[in-house]
């Protein structure tokens, strides 16, 4: 199919990865990064609805790195911080999850400061992890997930074209001991094209929203993911 290749093998996600874009770049984590996760993590509405973290202090975000960073080693995730094309400044955290190579499948996790919702980055950093599973890694299917009490969060995956597949009712145990019903999405390498060219139509538009140096486009352009 054009657009994408065929994958005849199973998918790698191992670092080192970085995939670069207007507005943000999406680094391989590093345990340098704790202090500014810590900071950009502060606000509990953040873990709200989070199966990982909470990350609100360094001792936390220290946990919540070095489990990711083991779960790397293991093979399970690819996780990678979020930071600001401008400046550098790290706005979050972004992940592969559920890694499915024989399948060709992946899901992608992302947690942001709230000073950037609302704005392009969370738009750009899911096309960057949408582009480069697609592309690069030759994924049939990617999936997200969220909440089903997260209106916002169901709001921002449907807006980035995904199709609503179902819930899954009392699907884990939150740290309180409630459960919590997830509510699924999913794309398709078939679906790709599609959505790519609407994905990046909406980045394309001029940005009219306050002067945040987070959001302020880098020098660079490219969207494009390297090894």
């Amino acid at each position: 199919m054009p657009g994408f290749p065929l994958a005849v093998a199973p998918i790698g996600f191992q670092r080192p990865v970085t995939l670069r874009g207007r507005f943000v770049d999406l680094v391989p984590l590093e345990r340098a990064h704790v202090t500014d996760l810590a900071r950009a993590g502060r606000d509990p509405e953040i873990w709200r609805y989070l199966r990982i973290g909470p990350g609100r202090t360094e001792g936390e975000m220290q946990a919540l790195v070095e489990e990711l960073l083991a779960r790397e080693a293991a093979g399970d995730v690819l996780p990678f911080t979020v930071l600001a094309r401008a400046d550098s400044a790290v706005l979050g955290m972004f992940r592969y999850l559920e890694i499915d190579r024989p399948d060709h499948a992946v899901e992608l996790g992302t947690w942001l400061t709230p000073s950037v919702w609302r704005t392009p980055v969370n738009t750009e950093l899911k096309y960057l992890g949408l582009r480069y599973a697609f592309e690069d890694e030759g994924c049939h299917r990617v999936q997200l997930k969220t909440d089903l009490r997260n209106r916002r969060s169901q709001r921002a995956i449907e807006r980035l074209g995904a199709v609503r597949e179902g819930i899954l009712r009392d699907h884990f145990r939150r740290r309180d001991g409630s459960y919590r019903t997830s509510v699924y999405y999913s794309l398709l390498a078939p679906e790709w094209p599609t959505v790519r060219a609407a994905l990046e139509a909406k980045l394309a538009r001029p940005w009219h929203g306050p002067a945040d140096r987070a959001i302020t486009p880098g020098a660079g352009t490219s969207a494009a993911a390297s090894p």
